[in-house]
């Protein structure tokens, strides 16, 4: 090359050339041409026979000999073709099929490729040409621009080594060096590869692009930054043309500082849909969320976690199968069995439906409510709920049989559980400006505990003074503990610290005992109060119209007779679950009758009844 550069010069010194002064296209090349030296060179129409490149048009040629060579310089308007390739210049020096072109310099290939160059080297033996200055190669839509690039016409690669910039109109892409596979539209960029569009920049050190497809594929690690975004990947494709790109080599992204990373990430600029696939995580300092397949629509604010999904912000934690989150509406669903902790709470369901701006939840299958503030745990088929008012209603499925029927709900105190069910549960909060919760529950509601259970239409329960109310609707509520019944027409049970404390039977309380459920030891009076100690009736106080029928036994557990009194007010004092000792207020009577003349039935107080069906004997008698 430098050789025929050299020789280039040397035509141009004075003196030394031989001018035609006649114009190409109306020479013939049959002539004998003058030569520079006395040796005598073939006619210039055999040598323009044998040359690969074939001269078309030029203003000007002129012939030099050097030593066994005949070299061509051709001036104005030059067009050479070899084959279906047109080369135009200003200049050009041939040297057989070997020409050095300067100025205005124009390869075109087919109808779709051009070159432009300022100068170049041609060889036709090999269809390799080398380009210099303000190189430009056009395909199609594209164009190349460089200041020095080697393409190979033959096989159509365009290479470079000095950096270079591709362009589509609104796209650019540099890199140091490049690799253009022209007949398959395909690039390949590496050192220091940049591309800039409107929409995004990207930085990388090899990449392949396909100009007719305008698909980029990412082979090393590749920085994309997008307005307050930014996207890093080591392998991987993007559609410039249909928006859509897939980045499935170590991808993570960061935008408005929130962090995600996942095995694979796709994302489609035609929804504005991301998506991250395998143990995708997104992280910001407000919130984490991880899942197997992560799905986030920008235009509509929905995200979607699926398989082992799980969400954390600064109010709940979050985990299910499945969990959607649309935050221009604030609203949570958990599909498929989901768990939240959303202290003092925590829920568990097969299906979850929450509003945070609402405050409204809505949760189905196999519910489960815990309180860990009040220490209770129901459980139930259905419940709603509202955040704000801490309210919640759970009831069961009609039909349904055990803990899906009917609601449940479990307390631990003095270290045994608490059991209840009803056919509705409810809990709220009266005043929100205290912590006080109220608990009621309607219709057939039965209380089991080791050594206590309950039966009645109704109660309340209220978390200010641990004082339970229980209801009359059609039938008299019942208390029973070990071998004694407790009844009236309202009963009260207050708890403290976690014990029971005492019950007071309002209207009609009658208490009943019995050891072998043949004799009964009865209590009745208007209003009564049983006090307890370590869970058990230690004290008993009946007031107004007391009567009282008691069963004398003797130091071998044998009947002897029954003490029968009445008076307007009595206290009695037990000890292991027996009577040691009672008090009569004004103006008691009464009678004993001893078992010979007793009979072999109990004694009866008006409105005595001993029952025996309502009484719920395990937890499993609660549905």
């Amino acid at each position: 090359m430098q050789k025929l550069l050299n020789i280039y010069s040397q035509f141009f010194t004075p003196g030394r050339a031989m001018l035609f002064l006649l114009l190409y296209p109306f020479i013939g090349f049959s002539q004998n041409p003058t030569a520079a030296s006395s040796t005598s060179r073939p006619a210039p129409a055999a040598q323009q026979d044998t040359q690969k490149l074939k001269i078309e048009t030029a203003f000007l040629v002129e012939y030099f000999v050097r030593g066994e060579r005949t070299l061509q310089k051709l001036s104005g308007n030059v067009r050479m073709r070899q084959e279906n390739t047109l080369v135009y210049c200003d200049t050009a020096i041939l040297d057989m099929d070997v020409a050095v072109l300067k100025g205005s310099i124009v390869i075109e290939q087919g109808d779709s490729v051009k070159v432009f160059a300022d100068s170049a080297f041609y060889n036709a033996n090999t269809k390799i040409s080398d380009l210099f200055g303000d190189v430009v190669l056009v395909n199609g839509r594209q164009e190349l621009f460089t200041t020095k690039l080697r393409y190979d016409l033959g096989n159509k690669i365009a290479t470079y080594h000095t950096g270079a910039t591709l362009t589509n109109g609104k796209s650019q892409l540099t890199s140091t060096h490049g690799y253009y596979y022209v007949d398959r539209h395909e690039v390949f960029f590496k050192d220091k590869v940049l591309v800039t569009d409107p929409e995004f920049t990207m930085r990388t050190d090899t990449m392949a692009f396909n100009t007719e497809t305008q698909m980029v594929r990412f082979v090393a690690p590749t920085l994309i930054s997008q307005r307050n975004s930014k996207i890093y990947t080591e392998g991987g494709f993007y559609d410039i043309e249909n928006n859509f790109a897939e980045f499935d080599l170590n991808p993570q992204y960061e935008k408005e500082g929130q962090r995600g990373r996942a095995q694979k990430m796709r994302y489609n600029g035609t929804i504005k849909e991301y998506i991250l696939e395998g143990e995708a995580n997104i992280e910001d300092k407000k919130q984490k969320a991880r899942a197997d397949v992560i799905r986030y629509n920008s235009e509509t604010e929905q995200t979607v976690l699926r398989g082992n999904a799980y969400f954390q912000d600064s109010l709940r934690d979050i985990a299910g199968a499945e969990i959607r989150y649309d935050s221009r509406n604030k609203n949570y669903q958990i599909m498929g069995r989901g768990r939240v902790n959303d202290p003092p709470n925590i829920i568990e369901a097969d299906s979850l439906d929450f509003n945070d701006q609402l405050g409204r939840g809505l949760a189905l299958g196999n519910v489960v409510w815990i309180d860990t503030a009040s220490n209770f745990t129901i459980l139930s088929w259905r419940m709603d709920y509202n955040k704000q008012t801490e309210y919640l209603n759970a009831f069961g499925a009609p039909g349904a049989t055990g803990a899906a029927g009917r609601p449940l709900l479990k307390s631990l105190i003095d270290r045994d559980t608490l059991y209840m069910s009803a056919d509705t549960l409810t809990s709220y909060k009266p005043d929100s400006a205290s912590d006080v919760r109220l608990l009621l529950a309607h219709l057939d509601v039965r209380i089991f505990k080791s050594d206590l259970q309950v039966a009645c239409d109704s109660l309340s329960f209220s978390s200010k003074d641990s004082v339970f109310w229980f209801y009359k609707l059609q039938n008299l509520p019942l208390i029973w503990s070990d071998t004694s019944q407790f009844s009236g027409d309202t009963i009260r049970m207050s708890m403290k610290n976690k014990k029971l404390d005492r019950i007071w039977f309002r209207q009609n309380a009658l208490v009943i005992n019995s050891e072998d459920e043949q004799f009964f030891n009865q209590i009745k009076g208007r209003n009564t109060t049983a006090f307890f100690r370590d869970d058990q009736v230690r004290e008993m106080l009946v007031e107004g119209n007391a009567q009282a029928v008691y069963y004398a036994l003797d130091d071998d557990h044998a009947y002897i007779g029954f003490n029968e009194t009445e008076c307007s007010e009595m206290r009695l004092y037990f000890g292991d679950n027996q009577v040691e000792s009672i008090k009569f207020y004004t103006e008691p009577t009464g009678k004993f009758t001893p078992m010979k003349k007793a009979g072999k039935e109990t004694k009866r107080l008006d409105g005595f009844f001993w029952e025996k069906l309502r009484r719920p004997g395990s937890v499993a008698d609660l549905f």
